[in-house]
């Protein structure tokens, strides 16, 4: 906000003050009017060395002045082009710091406060809005929620005929397909990209477009084809239940793109997806104590054998149903096929760890909350690896045609950071 009068302010231009004074109001009218939160009133608390802003909408947040001082945003303080800290939070902040002045600009855009040394730090009311702190309240409230704000849960009757759907030559070159099909991928854990052409290597030009893919025990990238001596399930003929890819890892790919160059006629080789989340949520309506087992009780998962990298060795331990620390849902994590026999729980609860995962896998199953879609030739799924469970019904390779998929893998940090570059670019509200 107030960008363009920043610069011009900081310009060697030759400016009449009254157009310049002029130019900035037009610069504070056009950024308030745009602005979702405004600053209304603040409040200085000297006792507890704390601004209580209240803002446009009623609400109030309160800002230690260490914490304001130590987050100056101006070229002193902040390094103007790496947007990295300038200032000597360890040497210079005097944690009994108090203002000496106060100010709101007319319309409620910025704060601007003058230290006791001169010092003058301005603070944008969207950036301030964005950085504000969490109440004890307000994160004991957090933990009764399961989903993050964005994101959506989804059966069989919400998504099964409403995928998203986004062109592939248009990702590539539109900014806003781009932003559109990662912020549904975002949402949902999942988005079709329709009309790729019929050849390897457009897997990777879609994760170029995003960032990079993340190279994994397969390689850069891998094919999906029934072959002889198959040291995963995927490349085979059979039914393939219900996962979530390379469960061994401590930190497995966050999201995986199938391309579809050959498809089986006829029945079979189709996709099916279930939204781990949504089962979650659920179970834990349903059955909290089941619920708790899976999110406190570790698997063993492990794979061995040879490929990209030679031979390779992976094992790990950790919970179906996993939380980050305000006890929103980060990855649900299931792959029957891939677990170890080893269990390093006491026989009791192993008991119920085993009617837990059974009573979930039930749900997985259950066709009220699995999507099926059978790509075709050019399409590419991508879905979330932490969330959304895959899996292929069983088929038959004839003269007529076999199965052919090729497939990568992205992090969601270079996702999360196109999303937020985009929607500055965009000038639109990112999903994360």
């Amino acid at each position: 906000m107030f960008q363009f009068f920043r610069q011009l302010s900081k310009a060697r231009v030759t400016v009449r003050a009254p157009l310049f004074n002029q130019i900035r109001k037009c610069c504070e009218y056009v950024a308030t009017a745009t602005s979702n939160f405004l600053v209304q009133k603040v409040l200085s608390d000297k006792e507890n060395r704390m601004l209580n802003v209240t803002w446009n909408n009623e609400s109030v947040s309160r800002y230690p002045y260490v914490f304001l001082r130590d987050n100056c945003r101006c070229s002193l303080c902040l390094h103007d082009s790496s947007n990295q800290r300038r200032f000597d939070t360890v040497g210079d902040l005097d944690l009994e710091i108090f203002p000496d002045k106060l100010e709101v600009t007319p319309h409620g855009g910025e704060l601007v406060i003058t230290w006791p040394d001169g010092h003058v730090s301005k603070f944008d009311s969207e950036w301030l809005h964005s950085r504000r702190l969490s109440e004890e309240g307000e994160s004991a409230k957090k933990t009764s929620f399961l989903n993050k704000k964005g994101v959506e849960f989804w059966d069989a009757k919400t998504l099964q005929d409403n995928i998203p759907r986004s062109d592939f030559q248009e990702i590539l070159e539109d900014d806003r397909a781009l932003f559109d099909w990662l912020s549904s991928m975002y949402k949902l854990g999942i988005a079709l990209v329709c009309n790729a052409p019929l050849k390897v290597g457009q897997v990777d030009k879609l994760c170029q477009r995003v960032g990079y893919s993340k190279p994994t025990i397969y390689g850069q990238f891998f094919q999906v084809k029934a072959k002889y001596g198959a040291n995963n399930l995927a490349y085979t003929t059979d039914w393939l239940p219900l996962h979530t890819d390379l469960p061994y890892l401590d930190y497995p790919p966050g999201v995986q793109v199938l391309h579809c160059i050959e498809q089986v006629p006829g029945s079979g080789g189709s996709n099916q997806f279930v939204d781990g989340f949504y089962l979650s949520k659920v179970l834990k309506e349903q059955d909290p104590k089941k619920f708790n087992v899976l999110s406190s009780t570790r698997l063993n998962f492990c794979d061995a054998g040879s490929d990209f990298i030679g031979e390779f060795d992976l094992q790990i331990a950790r919970t179906t149903i996993e939380l980050d620390e305000h006890g929103y849902l980060s990855r649900f994590i299931h792959s029957n096929h891939s677990r170890d026999s080893l269990m390093t729980v006491s026989p009791e609860r192993a008991i119920e760890l085993y009617d837990a995962y059974v009573t979930i896998g039930k749900m997985m199953r259950d066709p009220a909350n699995q999507i099926e879609y059978k790509m075709v030739p050019g399409d590419m799924v991508t879905f979330n690896n932490y969330r959304v469970m895959h899996g292929r019904t069983g088929f038959t390779v004839t003269e007529e045609g076999g199965r052919f998929l090729c497939g990568m893998y992205m992090d969601w940090d270079i996702i999360h950071s196109r999303l937020r570059a985009l929607a500055k670019k965009l000038n639109v509200r990112s999903p994360c």
